[in-house]
């Protein structure tokens, strides 16, 4: 098959292709060569367009959601406090599955909650727990900080160790600063658990097709170093400023050249030919004469295409991985989308306020309101 030239392109030309002329001219890998590398291009401006979309969202967060959230935790422990007191103080007559189901209840709070506040929840586990829970707990950590000593060769805490709530940021690091050696080792531990694992399951035998599928790679990685080592130096001859005498067109090619130089290292053919086409607009009467076989433009093609995939996975990483987007189900994130699911996420989170705040009030007038509460978690199906 012939080879296929590059033809020169310009600096008016609005939207400049790798390879431009008439549809006839064209052959079906340069189309889709075209069509990957715009589709890229508008990826690439949609990533630009989002940014201000996740800064709505991380200020909503933090200036509306999470002073919420901060408001909610406390009427929460307000109200475990108000329903510990009944309970253990016995304000109210209950049934003795109902008392039981109270207890656990309470105490399963107390499991889940207290590593934010130990202090807090600690003296109201200690009531709460039977005398056989207390020592079943107890043999279990007592069990663990034997193993972690015999592993590691330290002496820790658990309860100390697990622990998020800390009073001062000096507290913080002093806490990060008794346990760093063991986390250390821990994770040395850890590093060589997975390395071992590794080795083993690289130790099995490959089927066929699996080495047939690594041949096919490496070919593929061999062939496409080939490609842009071709296309680095054909720029590289082009942009080199130490051959540049004008000052602003040294600067210029200085700053391209070092793009170039990283896009080859990291292998990026799609950069590397929006690189090319920066140079050709530099240089209009400068064009590099550099073809391709067809093999060769659909081979940038796949890996153009895989880039897109990279993006659009990273923008959605980027916003679904934020604590508010947990529950946004549109395909498409827009401006519009966005403020009316925002708006829906903190009219929910002053929902959830004021279910607490009703709860509180409800319990401090009249502790028999409990009862209701505990006939609610039963319909719901809560059992312990």
């Amino acid at each position: 098959m012939p080879k296929q030239k590059s033809k020169p392109t310009t600096a008016k030309t609005e939207e400049t292709l790798i390879w431009t002329g008439s549809s006839s001219n064209q052959t079906k890998a340069q189309k889709e060569f075209n069509d990957a590398l715009r589709k890229h291009k508008e990826i690439l401006e949609h990533s630009k367009e989002i940014e201000p979309l996740f800064q709505m969202v991380n200020e909503t967060y933090l200036k509306e959601v999470l002073p919420e959230i901060e408001k909610q935790k406390n009427l929460e422990k307000k109200r475990f406090e108000i329903m510990c007191e009944i309970l253990l103080e016995e304000k109210l007559s209950f049934g003795k599955m109902q008392r039981e189901f109270l207890r656990r209840y309470l105490l399963d709070i107390c499991t889940d909650s207290i590593l934010e506040a130990p202090n807090f929840y600690g003296k109201y586990r200690d009531q709460l727990e039977t005398k056989f829970e207390r020592m079943e707990r107890l043999r279990y950590k007592n069990q663990m900080e034997s193993k972690i000593k015999n592993t590691f060769g330290i002496e820790i805490d658990l309860d100390d160790l697990n622990r998020t709530a800390f009073d001062s940021e000096e507290e913080r690091e002093l806490h990060e600063e008794k346990y760093r050696e063991f986390r250390e080792k821990y994770e040395e531990y850890r590093s060589d658990y997975f390395k071992r694992r590794g080795s083993k399951s690289n130790e099995r035998k490959k089927s066929k097709s699996q080495t047939e599928k690594e041949k096919k790679i490496l070919e593929s990685e061999r062939l496409l170093s080939t490609d842009i080592n071709t296309l680095f130096k054909n720029l590289a001859k082009l942009i080199h400023p130490d051959k540049e005498q004008d000052p602003i067109l040294r600067e210029r090619k200085s700053k391209l050249m070092t793009k170039l130089s990283g896009a080859r290292d990291n292998m990026n053919i799609a950069e590397i030919l929006e690189i090319k086409m920066q140079v050709d607009e530099l240089l209009p009467n400068q064009q590099t004469d550099v073809s391709f076989h067809d093999t060769s433009i659909k081979r940038f093609v796949g890996i153009i295409k895989t880039k897109i995939r990279e993006l659009e996975d990273s923008i959605r990483q980027r916003f679904f991985s934020h604590p508010l987007m947990a529950d946004f189900s549109e395909r498409k994130i827009t401006k519009e989308t966005l403020t009316s699911y925002l708006k829906r996420v903190k009219k929910d989170n002053l929902n959830v306020t004021e279910a607490y705040e009703k709860e509180v009030e409800q319990l401090s007038k009249d502790p028999k309101y409990i009862k209701e509460m505990l006939k609610e978690l039963q319909s719901l199906g809560v059992q312990f």
